[in-house]
């Protein structure tokens, strides 16, 4: 497996990224032990990146994995604000997986200049987090061009975890070339760039081919975050970044959905958290626009019945 540094920040990191929402309550609800065998399977196919977050719930698999697989470099993320929001976040992610010190901690779900001015105290925390040998780099998740484009302005920022896919599927503010040339400029200022979502949430899972072409070829792309749920579909992908797209063909047919379950009370707690606004409240009950959804299983985590699940 090819290894590339994430720009400035120094991080030598696997092409494939282990993105581990899949695995989480959210989505599959795997139990730590397996989602530790599947990270270990990726690890012995030379993948040394994952992604988390605070969010996801899967720092017992990420722990479990890490005793046999002690050479990821992990990513993780956390809804943090101030400083004491970043350290409560950072504490729990040590905790988490067991280590003194993360590879990666990102501001989640960014939005534009405005959310990063707003987040700073956190960002400065996490700066001097780093400046103590306890965090290695510090970056910022998004959906959002904008973003892209102001994370350029703060100087702390040196890796961008964003949304980018051939489609352009789940990006909220423009195109798919508006987040090219976002995401263009910021690698010229040295920023490492590891993108999420090249499949769009599984909308194109059927056209699998073109969509990790367009990612693996990508000239504006160090790694790529991609959620894996079985020892196949690990395999498929490695191949596919070692330049084998022989053993694609076998994923097509995995077709995803939201499932909302008939206790549904709707209370609208999941339309609120849906940044694609694929949720709306209809005749009393959650109702979801597949087309719009991209899989991420947020809403799961707002609904206070834990009626809603990603399958």
């Amino acid at each position: 497996m090819e290894t590339r540094t994430l720009g400035k920040s120094g991080l030598k990191v696997s092409r494939l990224c282990y993105g581990t929402l899949t695995m989480s309550p959210l989505q599959r609800n795997m139990s730590p032990e397996d989602g530790a065998r599947l990270l270990i399977h990726a690890y012995e196919r030379g993948v040394r990146f994952l992604d988390t977050a605070d969010l996801y719930g899967t720092y017992p698999h990420i722990k479990l994995a890490l005793k046999e697989a002690p050479d990821y470099v992990v990513s993780t993320k956390g809804y943090v604000w101030d400083e004491p929001t970043a350290a409560a976040a950072l504490e729990r992610a040590y905790r988490g997986i067991g280590r003194d010190f993360i590879d990666l901690f990102m501001l989640h779900e960014q939005e534009s200049l405005y959310t990063l001015r707003g987040h700073e105290e956190a960002l400065v925390y996490l700066q001097k987090q780093k400046e103590r040998g306890h965090i290695g780099a510090v970056g910022v998740s998004t959906h959002f061009s904008a973003c892209v484009r102001a994370a350029v302005r703060f100087p702390m920022i040196e890796v961008l975890h964003p949304l980018i896919n051939r489609a352009g599927i789940g990006i909220q503010d423009g195109s798919r070339e508006d987040m090219e040339d976002a995401i263009r400029a910021a690698r010229d200022m040295g920023i490492g760039i590891f993108a999420m979502k090249p499949l769009g949430g599984g909308h194109l899972i059927s056209d699998s081919l073109a969509a990790l072409e367009y990612a693996i070829e990508s000239p504006l792309l160090d790694s790529v975050a991609m959620g894996m749920q079985t020892i196949e579909e690990i395999d498929a992908n490695v191949a596919a970044f070692d330049g084998d797209f022989s053993l694609l063909d076998g994923l097509k047919n995995r077709p995803r959905k939201i499932m909302v379950h008939d206790w549904c009370e709707g209370c609208g707690k999941c339309a609120e958290r849906c940044r694609q606004k694929a949720i709306k409240v209809i005749e009393g009950r959650a109702t979801v626009d597949q087309s719009k959804c991209v899989f991420c299983g947020y809403c799961a985590r707002a609904c206070p019945q834990f009626c809603i699940k990603v399958v």
